[in-house]
């Protein structure tokens, strides 16, 4: 049975066993890091544009490869990690994402430089792909929700770190020298996941073949709520990536003209969304899972609005709302999935994240397109429309 030790006796820890804070600070430190490694390249995209001479929306590519090989890689590392074992791939994936961080200041070439980020969202991806598996399967039920909430948290707490680091130190020095930095972080952080992540005691390895998982993984698109679940969650994140990805270019431009230091402060918006979760966790436990989430939508929806507004702290406050409201809507909606599902939850799971990351992609390129046809105002009709029409249809899918 899963959750046994192989003597069959379930050695799970809860908060007040030191194993559970070792755990907890080591999956926090390597999310800290991961999602810094992420989305440290989005602020200084502006900054890549004239140093290697292409188009914001080749620029963008640096950030969207990225997300499009953690995706693909997400499954593949779950799949593997069902049956040889969690740490093995979290530990590797660690030590491996830090080996591009050195090479890619020396490039001169800027498709070299997106091949490299390609790497490193496969790389990346053992976190993501084995981090809350482990956690279910070495904390007990009781403190399971604290430890979750914890490393979902500090994604968003690595992924503003990136983004004003990469900003920050981009504009002051260098760009070259923020990746070297960052990857001696790593491998700080790598060897304290080392000794700090708890032996796993309650591992069993799945007999099952790859086919059997992909067909329990696939019948939930039999599901039409499912459906409509997994394409609310892909346009939540074209509309939130597609707002952050352009943001840089837009407040650089006129009639703003602010700098890349000064850009990278709007990131601590995401100080929103790391309090959202939680918050919305709590008030759906009082209203309801599907009141919350949709009011989530709505407050995403008022923030990207604000945005349009010419005036530098209207797009400040709107980014913050943006960020509440999608995590609020972002963390209910992966939730929901895992609820919905009847059987092979964690397949659920794993499309939902699938489609979470085809979004980033595409928000992060594709939106681009209408970024140099339309400008600003494009962009922000897009990124409210296309959440919007597919949160109508998810409402009357599920009443």
């Amino acid at each position: 049975m899963k959750g046994m030790s192989a003597a069959g006796v379930n050695s799970s820890f809860d908060h007040r066993d030191p194993r559970f804070w070792r755990l907890s600070i080591g999956l926090m430190l390597a999310s800290v890091f991961v999602f810094s490694n992420l989305y440290i390249v989005q602020p200084m995209l502006p900054i890549l544009v004239n140093e290697f001479n292409v188009s914001p929306t080749e620029s963008s590519l640096v950030f969207s490869v990225t997300t499009f090989s953690l995706l693909f890689s997400l499954l593949w590392f779950g799949f593997l990690s069902d049956r040889i074992g969690r740490l093995g791939i979290l530990n590797w994936s660690m030590a491996l994402s830090v080996v591009p961080l050195f090479i890619i200041p020396n490039v001169e070439s800027f498709y070299l430089l997106v091949f490299l980020r390609f790497l490193t969202g496969i790389s990346i991806a053992g976190l993501p792909a084995v981090a809350v598996a482990y956690i279910t399967e070495e904390v007990s039920p009781r403190s399971r929700g604290l430890a979750v909430t914890l490393y979902i948290s500090s994604n968003g707490l690595g992924a503003m770190a990136g983004r004003i680091f990469g900003g920050y130190w981009s504009e002051n020095f260098t760009w070259h020298s923020s990746f070297y930095l960052l990857g001696t972080l790593g491998i700080i952080i790598a060897l304290l996941c080392v000794f700090l992540l708890p032996r796993s005691k309650n591992f069993v390895a799945s007999d099952q073949s790859f086919k059997h998982d992909l067909k329990g993984m696939f019948v939930h698109l039999k599901n039409v709520k499912l459906i409509y679940a997994f394409i609310f969650g892909m346009m939540l994140q074209i509309g939130f990536s597609g707002i952050w990805v352009y943001t840089p270019f837009y407040l650089e431009g006129p009639p703003f003209y602010l700098s890349i230091q000064i850009i990278s402060l709007f990131y601590l918006a995401y100080m929103m969304g790391i309090i959202g979760s939680p918050i919305a966790g709590k008030l759906a436990d009082h209203f309801g899972y599907v009141r919350v989430m949709f009011s989530g939508l709505a407050i995403m929806l008022l923030g990207a609005m604000m945005t349009a507004i010419s005036s530098v702290v209207a797009i400040g406050i709107g980014l913050s709302v943006l960020c509440l409201g999608f995590f609020m809507a972002h963390s209910l909606t992966s939730s929901w999935v895992g609820m919905t599902a009847k059987h092979h939850k964690s397949g659920a799971s794993s499309i939902y994240l699938f489609s979470y990351y085809i979004g980033s992609t595409i928000g992060g390129t594709g939106i681009g397109l209408i970024w140099t046809g339309i400008g600003w105002t494009g962009v922000v009709m897009v990124c409210v429309c296309l959440p919007l029409i597919s949160g109508v249809l998810f409402y009357k899918a599920v009443h």
